[in-house]
């Protein structure tokens, strides 16, 4: 394949971000969001791909593969990017208006784009950057869920437009390889495609988080999204019964619209997560929810991590799981949370000296009204975009600025948490520092994550017979 400027073009589909351009340790992680697939080119090959994402002129290309010793492999190399799918015709881009998405692969439980993510978050960590950055674009949201946490009195806030995309801006600057645009209901900011279509322009990977009742009713919003690629929808479903979602949502008729938008992206080989959420009146439901998601191709998670409201109420705990249905759905084969015999004790001791979790490391997170926090689950404040830049908020934090209050947050570990850690239950816990921030106050323990932990042991015991 030659290269000839105003034709050959990487295609609307890829995501990709070059770091360390020009050096021995050059990197491009790259992903071609209508495939499902990923790749990651290194030295050489990452600088020649780099120079394509620019759209040099053929004289620069091979004059710069000339001066490398590499003029005989740049049409062969470009016949590789082309089978992947990851350089085309120019002329084909602009007369193909479908978006079609290839199948998903075979690797349904998501566990080798886990791992090569989770290779990348690393890197780019070991380098300084910010891997991905999550904007709670409003608090606007059309539905009502009993166990939402967002601020009642600010549901018609939203996040200015210039703010996200300088935000965008400086998180492209800094690596930023991955935006989660969320709510509130994040298609219900005013120009939220226009800022998808923006960070796209970038080929930052996007992921929308949604209840799926516009992307429903505005069939030509959702075609539009679509033709943007974006790395996956997750749709919020909380039974497959509708009077039991709709319980939660407190929405008549929002499980029909949930449930035909799930179908409907599939059918289209769309990547969809299925996101439910448990509560004490609905949390059987998740091995129907589990068993929907096998059926139709999609990935499903299940979440326990309730907290009270970001204002400070904790009437969301009511709908807290009991010992009793947590033990059930922990040794249920069928169940999401099942522990099974794959499941080890986290070793606490040996880690005492580690951050709490990734949130202020690999990513941060904007409210509606442009504070950054640690992210959507620890909403402590550590800037704030109307008087600050996202990258002076992160560079001060790497240059380890003792009055950076994100730095203050990465000099924290485990033993910090003087509550946490001491008991034999401990080792079944997967501590979130904002549940504990949120019900009990900073550096406090959860009693939620508590007795999730206490039941998890008690389950692990029972599977592997320590128990009656």
């Amino acid at each position: 394949m030659k290269y000839i400027q105003e034709k050959t073009a990487v295609p609307p589909w890829v995501s990709c971000h070059t770091y360390l351009w020009g050096s021995a340790d050059s990197r491009s992680y790259i992903s071609n969001e209508k495939a499902h697939t990923y790749i990651l080119l290194e030295g050489m090959a990452s600088d020649l791909w780099k120079l394509l994402c620019d759209g040099v002129s053929e004289q620069e290309l091979y004059a710069w593969a000339r001066e490398k010793g590499l003029a005989g492999q740049v049409d062969s190399f470009l016949d590789e990017l082309a089978a992947q799918g990851l350089l085309i015709d120019g002329d084909s881009v602009a007369e193909d208006d479908s978006t079609a998405y290839a199948p998903m692969q075979a690797d349904a439980s998501g566990e080798e784009e886990a791992a090569f993510i989770g290779e990348m978050q690393d890197w780019v960590l070991r380098h300084d950057g910010l891997f991905s950055l999550f904007f709670e674009l409003t608090y606007r949201c059309d539905l009502r869920c009993v166990h939402c946490y967002n601020p009642k009195d600010m549901a018609a806030v939203e996040l200015d437009f210039d703010i996200c995309k300088q935000a965008i801006d400086d998180a492209y600057a800094l690596g930023c390889f991955r935006i989660t645009f969320s709510g509130g209901e994040a298609t219900r900011h005013s120009r939220f495609l226009e800022l998808v279509a923006y960070a796209r322009s970038k080929r930052i990977s996007v992921e929308i988080f949604t209840n799926g009742q516009r992307l429903y009713d505005d069939k030509e919003l959702c075609r539009e999204l679509l033709a943007l690629y974006p790395y996956r929808i997750c749709v919020s479903l909380y039974s497959t019964e509708d009077a039991t979602h709709e319980r939660v949502t407190s929405v008549k008729g929002s499980f029909r619209k949930t449930d035909a938008l799930i179908r409907s992206l599939r059918e289209q080989n769309v990547n969809v997560q299925i996101k439910n959420f448990l509560l004490n009146f609905n949390c059987f439901d998740c091995v129907n929810v589990k068993k929907m998601a096998q059926e139709i191709g999609a990935t499903s998670v299940a979440d326990i991590s309730l907290i009270p409201t970001i204002e400070g109420d904790k009437k969301t705990l009511q709908y807290v799981l009991s010992e009793e249905e947590l033990f059930r759905l922990y040794t249920d084969l069928d169940s999401p949370l099942y522990i099974g015999d794959k499941f080890v004790p986290i070793d606490h001791a040996s880690h005492m000296n580690d951050a709490p979790c990734s949130g202020g490391f690999s990513g941060l997170c904007v409210n509606p009204t442009g504070e950054v926090t640690i992210c959507v689950s620890m909403p402590m404040i550590v800037g704030d975009l109307r008087k600050r830049s996202l990258r002076e908020i992160w560079e001060r934090a790497m240059a380890k600025d003792q009055t950076s209050k994100l730095y203050q947050w990465q000099k924290l570990c485990l033993a910090d948490y003087e509550q946490c850690f001491h008991e034999e239950y401990c080792a079944f816990c997967h501590y979130c520092p904002g549940m504990g921030y949120l019900e009990n106050g900073y550096l406090k323990k959860s009693n939620v994550l508590c007795l999730q932990a206490k039941v998890r042991m008690k389950a692990f015991r029972f599977l592997n017979g320590r128990s009656d």
